[in-house]
């Protein structure tokens, strides 16, 4: 019955260990392979009604084991790097500073009546555009596309028109 133990020991370390370390499933079957032979051992050992009880228990305390694992580990400073957790539970966190891209509003996007002004007014670009890249239009940095073609980065661009929340800009020949 010792031996059966051991397996069933075996087992719940190697559950606990599946959370830690990915295996791609290996720690999970060799776990259900040591439940199964500690019910095995059990029955060998002590009859029916002690195979009967391994066999009962060693679902419960693997998926307690499982729940406990996943509840702790994302509270963990070394889980907190591994697991992905939800806006709603970042929001309580500071954000990281906002970019200097401009108009964007506090919901998010980028408002299309904000950028229509923009339209017929020149800048320089700041990045290689490919056809997509960000330019310096009236002191702010804005993400712009080109209308075909690649402009290199501090060329003279003009906004040309605004699509949704796409600027399109042309190379300004000097």
């Amino acid at each position: 019955m010792e031996f059966a133990v051991i397996l069933f020991a075996v087992g719940v370390v190697l559950v606990v260990t599946e959370l830690f370390i990915p295996s791609f499933g290996m720690l999970a079957v060799s776990s259900t392979v040591c439940f199964g032979l500690s019910v095995w051992q059990a029955y060998r050992a002590s009859g029916v009604a002690a195979a009967c009880a391994m066999a009962i228990i060693a679902p419960i305390v693997a998926g307690a084991a499982l729940y406990v694992g996943l509840k702790v580990m994302p509270r963990t400073r070394w889980g907190r790097g591994l697991v992905l957790r939800s806006p709603a539970e970042e929001a309580g966190e500071e954000r990281p500073p906002v970019s200097e891209t401009a108009f964007l509003p506090p919901q998010g996007g980028t408002d299309e009546a904000v950028l229509a002004p923009l339209v017929g007014k020149e800048g320089v670009t700041q990045s290689t555009l490919r056809p997509v890249g960000v330019a310096l239009i009236d002191g702010q940095r804005i993400d712009v596309v080109t209308e075909g073609g690649i402009i290199d980065a501090g060329a003279r661009i003009k906004v040309v028109a605004v699509e949704g929340n796409r600027v399109v800009v042309r190379r300004v020949r000097v």
